[in-house]
């Protein structure tokens, strides 16, 4: 799976959610209570970028995305907003094909302002 997750500032988060090429899963509001009794101290949307069963589909679903997010304007640069790609494996997601990022898509993410994260869970 692969998940953008941004927050910063509403009006800035705002301008961005009007672009985007597809709705967030999730939205939050700074203040709003989250796990544990704390709050959210900043707002914030996630948006599913690509779901897939095996992870070498997942680069070229990231790629278009991304390239649809360019074409509309929307980047991650902004003062006060911060974005982190989220790429969830599971231990046999990588078996048959390995999981590729190239020094493009890596360049790609820093010009949009967006940090990367890889989790890696046992396979099931």
């Amino acid at each position: 799976m692969a998940k953008l997750s941004v927050h910063g500032d509403d009006p800035t988060l705002k301008s961005i959610l009007e672009v985007l090429p597809s709705d967030p899963e999730r939205e939050w509001r700074k203040g709003e209570a989250k796990a544990g009794g704390r709050v959210h101290l900043d707002s914030g949307f996630e948006v599913i970028i690509a779901h897939a069963p095996k992870s070498q589909v997942l680069p070229s679903r990231i790629r278009s995305y991304l390239a649809e997010c360019r074409s509309r304007g929307v980047t991650f640069t902004m003062p006060r907003i911060v974005a982190e790609l989220q790429l969830e494996l599971h231990g046999d997601d990588t078996r048959d094909a390995p999981f590729d990022l190239t020094l493009a898509d890596m360049q790609h993410l820093t010009e949009m302002g967006i940090s990367l994260s890889i989790v890696t869970l046992p396979a099931a």
